[in-house]
């Protein structure tokens, strides 16, 4: 059993942290996940975009998006706190005082600086809590700590990420709202419904207004914007599993095979199948 499974959290460094971050492929992580950056850099490609933390930044990684590493330089140094939604949700932890984290959860994607002693504060509870995680020392309330020490990390972020929010908040124009909310109803809905029409609709606005508002802010269309997330899903379907592509397909809400096979080879210029051999060793 691993520590994550048997605490509901698991802590690691640059040495290991590539056991969940994958270096040669798209991934979606299987647990969320703070990513502290001490020194160097790593740059990730996250749905349309790229991302580059650098020294004192952090970002939070959900299940839902897709990432794929970029570059990390040679004096890259960090911390990983990964751990299960059940364990935060056994904490009884205040959040929805704290932090909505709806919103924060797509935003912290940009990633987030810290102040300098803020992030002396938190790395040292990090490595506090991964001490006794990794500690063999019997302790009869192992798991009392760590949900302890878990709960002054998290609240620790709570009111980093708190502020954060409200700045972003209150400097949120109508066309940023429009396209987080375009972003947040993609990353729920788009296994099955990949026309702007739909979010047009989930917003009360035109499919006209949706599609220019989304290319002035992101610089790509909302249909585009589509195809790349749903891309990236049928990626990590293809590298990091054994089903079949007709399974993908229909899991992916395409008709049939031959369609998602199109799709795919229209936005990617290879066949799902040819895509598949790359990682095959």
């Amino acid at each position: 059993m691993s520590i994550l499974e048997k605490y509901g959290v698991e802590i690691f460094t640059q040495e290991n942290i590539f056991e969940r971050i994958s270096a040669d492929k798209p991934f979606r992580p299987d647990n969320p996940a703070f990513i502290f950056i001490k020194t160097g850099t790593i740059k990730l490609r996250q749905h349309f975009s790229d991302l580059e933390l650098s020294a004192n930044m952090f970002m939070v990684t959900d299940p839902q998006t897709v990432y794929e590493m970029v570059s990390v330089s040679d004096d890259f140094q960090s911390r990983m706190v990964s751990y299960k939604r059940e364990f935060i949700s056994a904490l009884s932890l205040k959040f929805n005082r704290l932090i909505a984290y709806r919103y924060f959860r797509q935003q912290m994607n940009k990633g987030v600086p810290f102040q300098e002693d803020e992030m002396e504060i938190v790395w040292k509870s990090v490595n506090f809590l991964k001490f006794i995680l990794d500690s063999s020392t019997e302790m009869i309330y192992k798991q009392e700590i760590v949900e302890s020490l878990f709960s002054v990390f998290i609240y620790q972020m709570a009111g980093i990420i708190s502020n954060e929010d409200n700045n972003s908040m209150s400097q949120m124009s109508r066309q940023e709202e429009i396209v987080f909310l375009f972003l947040t109803d993609l990353a729920e809905y788009h296994l099955s419904e990949r026309t702007v029409e739909f979010y047009a609709q989930r917003q009360s606005i035109t499919t006209r207004h949706l599609s220019s508002v989304v290319k002035t802010i992101t610089g790509k269309s909302a249909s585009q914007i589509i195809a790349v997330i749903v891309m990236n899903e049928a990626k990590v379907l293809l590298n990091s599993s054994k089903k079949p592509v007709s399974e993908i397909s229909s899991i992916l809400g395409f008709s049939d095979q031959y369609s998602f096979s199109h799709f795919f080879k229209k936005h990617l210029a290879l066949s799902p199948v040819q895509y598949r051999h790359q990682f095959e060793s």
